[in-house]
């Protein structure tokens, strides 16, 4: 498939598999030969896979892996998360297998980083410069995690990538291809909250690369049909259009690590939202939504407003009180919101994945929940003893409610790979940086190439994954779980930068510095 883009050169290794004229059989055997050293990476990360699968069989679980399933089972919109998630559960309940939930989710993951590597053999690179950037991907312990989670990440993360592949596999992608973006966009925004601000940057990427109006408002338009049909039927359901009923509750957890009435003057009906402990002694952000316990003496205003369950924290009468709140907080404490917002986003380029702030740890997407631990946990209580929830388990994962088993000698292997195989912060932020610099040099290039505009094919996919890290401390608080929905954008854009002409190597080289431009693909072989 040609691409008309004199910044970004294509592979050009003498072959076009798009071209007819062989037999299918030896243009996959060409295929194979030319990318077989990046296959044995493959094999390697989907063997992984197969020892997760076989030493934790048949899914991991958290709190909301439960809340998935019941939504899935009664088809029904959830009203603190976002149900597009759910409905791909729905869509494989008739199997009746949670090992088919997690080997699907698996292939997704080997999805991602495969089409990583495909755009960047596309844009130039030698195999093993394209395949830097797919490694996290590929090989992080706690993507692995994921993947066998019931949990809405590898969706989120594989339709986010999806965009962004399409998005840099043309410099002006075909009208069809636009609408696809969109749609897949749109459905992002479905299945996890922060993907709500998702198509806005997406249409600014685009505005941006100068891709024309047409798929522009192509992908605009398709990409509002999902959340218009999701905002529909909660309106069936709720009376109300929303794609949730979190918002408000979920800001003001973010506020509540720094919110001072004494500064606020809040009304008398937002009083009660207010906390008497100093802010240096309050909890997590996040145990301000959650906390429930009363031997762990946290007693926030939330918990003591609405009780022991949690669903009343999201009526609508909570989520109006909890919005205002925090909205006149961040008006009168600026400085502070955005000192809270900078110590978290900080903390994702840390060298360790530590918890020092919650001694639970699961909320931070790094506690026991998220690991692959000697024992696992029994079915809470909230799902045996509620028949809805019961049978949802049931459904998905029979008489035991799916509880995994931890099966050796494959789990022994896991206990010490996750000591050592995940991405360190530190060069997550190298990976940010390298994109950074990349969509630098794209903004200081004077030839522009219809398609690759102000910033370059790497702007993208950089604002994507810089957006992904940021909007959650900006909107709820700080977890590592939420930090890997970034990872395959930033290596993207990490990648691109040393792709095409002008890119961080020919610049490092023409400075004095160390570096020259790769060499096209069938050079590097």
């Amino acid at each position: 498939m040609a691409v008309n883009d004199r910044v970004a050169g294509p592979v050009t290794d003498g072959t076009d598999p798009a071209r007819p004229g062989g037999p299918a059989a030896g243009q996959l055997r060409a295929l194979i030969r030319r990318h077989r050293a990046f296959g044995a990476v493959l094999a390697a990360a989907a063997v992984l896979r197969v020892v997760v699968m076989l030493g934790y069989p048949p899914a991991m679980f958290f709190n909301d892996s439960y809340s998935y399933m019941t939504d899935a089972v009664t088809r029904s919109p959830d009203i603190i998360r976002s149900s597009g998630y759910p409905l791909l559960l729905y869509l494989l309940l008739p199997f009746r297998s949670l090992s088919l939930v997690t080997g699907f989710q698996a292939v997704m993951g080997l999805a991602v980083g495969g089409g990583i590597y495909a755009v960047l053999r596309r844009r130039g690179l030698p195999w093993w410069g394209a395949a830097i950037p797919s490694l996290p991907v590929l090989f992080d312990v706690f993507e692995l995690q994921l993947e066998h989670m019931v949990a809405s990440d590898v969706l989120f993360c594989a339709l986010v990538t999806a965009v962004l592949i399409l998005l840099c596999w043309w410099d002006r992608p075909p009208l069809l291809v636009a609408v696809i973006v969109g749609v897949a966009t749109g459905y992002a925004a479905t299945v996890r909250n922060v993907g709500e601000m998702l198509l806005a940057v997406v249409l600014t990427g685009m505005l941006l690369r100068q891709m024309g109006w047409r798929r522009i408002v192509a992908t605009l338009v398709a990409g509002l049909v999902p959340i218009a049909g999701y905002m529909v039927w909660s309106h069936a359901h709720y009376g109300h259009y929303a794609l949730n009923e979190a918002t408000g509750t979920f800001l003001y957890s973010r506020v509540s690590s720094f919110a001072d009435c004494s500064k606020m003057n809040p009304p008398p009906d937002l009083r009660v939202l207010c906390d008497s402990t100093p802010p240096s002694q309050r909890p997590d952000s996040q145990e301000y939504l959650w906390a429930n316990d009363e031997a762990d003496g946290t007693w926030t205003p939330l918990r003591i407003l609405t009780g022991t369950n949690k669903i009343y924290r999201f009526t609508p009468r909570i989520e109006s009180l909890t919005m205002r709140f925090a909205e006149r907080a961040i008006e009168a404490q600026p400085l502070d919101y955005a000192r809270v917002v900078a110590k978290d986003t900080l903390t994702t380029f840390g060298w360790t994945r530590e918890n020092v702030t919650n001694s639970i740890g699961n909320l931070e997407g790094s506690g026991s929940k998220f690991r692959f631990e000697p024992t696992v946990r029994k079915v809470p209580g909230w799902i045996t003893s509620d028949p809805v929830n019961a049978r949802a388990a049931r459904d998905f994962g029979g008489a035991d409610y799916g509880r995994p088993s931890v099966v050796q000698p494959w789990a022994r292997f896991l206990w010490a790979y996750q000591k050592v195989v995940y991405l360190r912060g530190t060069f997550l932020l190298l990976f940010v940086l390298a994109g950074a610099v990349g969509v630098a040099l794209g903004v200081r290039r004077k030839t522009r190439v219809a398609g690759t505009g102000w910033g370059g094919l790497g702007l993208l996919p950089w604002l994507t994954g810089v957006a992904l890290i940021v909007l959650p401390p900006m909107t709820a608080g700080f977890s590592y779980r939420y930090v890997l929905a970034a990872v395959p954008a930033i290596c993207l854009a990490a990648g691109l930068a040393f792709a095409g002409r002008g890119n961080l190597l020919t610049w490092l080289a023409g400075h004095g510095l160390p570096g020259k431009a790769p060499r096209r693909a069938q050079d590097a072989d």
